[in-house]
């Protein structure tokens, strides 16, 4: 009798990418003049679309912590697992992103700035509290004050990476693991200290898909002006 033995290769780091999307206002601009506001802005409208393709088409949100237990092998990978996430704390996360990820049962990540928390545009603790018991958002750091970290000294750019990412765990009563770069810069001092700081990964703003565990990941920047089919071909 004759055996037909089918190898099929190991599926490796390299074979195996996660798109991280990035997003910043989900709503309306009410100042149509402010261009860059109206660049980093996604209507209700599309944003809804967007998660309505992603349902469609098989995608699974994940967070951060469960992107890091694929990579290192501790976790299985659901079917096209992808990360959502959000930049700056704004307030519309809670009034339109979160009830729009909610209807979908969608898991999230939002970068929070402390020291930005409960001051003009931004959500306020109790919001992210509430947002919080629903187990779809994970709040990961994105410093105290926004700087640009690679402007600072050392010891200050460590204090806002550090102790943002203190206060964030005293008011979600969790581990803070990951850290978005303000504006997306880094350096490798500043890499450094951030794992000096205790973060086990971060994301940055340039283009591409998450294929290892770094401490300074790609994300695919979404915006306002994406169709539906061009959001489709950057997945």
């Amino acid at each position: 009798m004759l055996f037909l033995y089918l190898v099929f290769p190991k599926l490796t780091l390299a074979d195996f990418s996660v798109p991280i999307l990035m997003y910043h206002y989900v709503g309306e601009n009410p100042n149509p003049a402010d261009l860059a506001r109206n660049y980093l802005s996604v209507t209700p409208d599309k944003f809804e679309g967007q998660l309505t393709y992603l349902k469609d088409n098989g995608y699974t949100p994940i967070d951060l912590n469960t992107l890091y237990g694929i990579f290192n092998n501790q976790t299985t990978a659901p079917n096209k697992p992808i990360v959502l996430t959000f930049d700056d704390g704004y307030i519309d996360f809670y009034t339109t992103a979160y009830p729009i990820l909610a209807k979908y049962n969608f898991k999230a990540v939002s970068f929070i700035p402390t020291g930005l928390i409960g001051t003009g545009y931004y959500m306020n603790w109790d919001q992210i509290k509430e947002i919080q018991k629903s187990g779809l958002v994970t709040f990961e750091a994105h410093t105290i004050s926004h700087p640009n970290l690679t402007f600072l000294p050392p010891n200050e750019a460590l204090r806002e990476l550090k102790e943002g990412k203190e206060i964030l765990q005293s008011q979600t009563g969790y581990p803070v693991n990951f850290i978005a770069y303000p504006l997306g810069i880094s350096n490798y001092q500043v890499q450094d200290l951030a794992k000096q700081a205790g973060f086990v990964g971060g994301v940055g703003t340039w283009t591409g898909k998450a294929n290892q565990p770094e401490i300074n990941m790609p994300r695919i920047r979404i915006n306002g002006q994406l169709s539906l089919a061009e959001f489709a071909t950057k997945l």
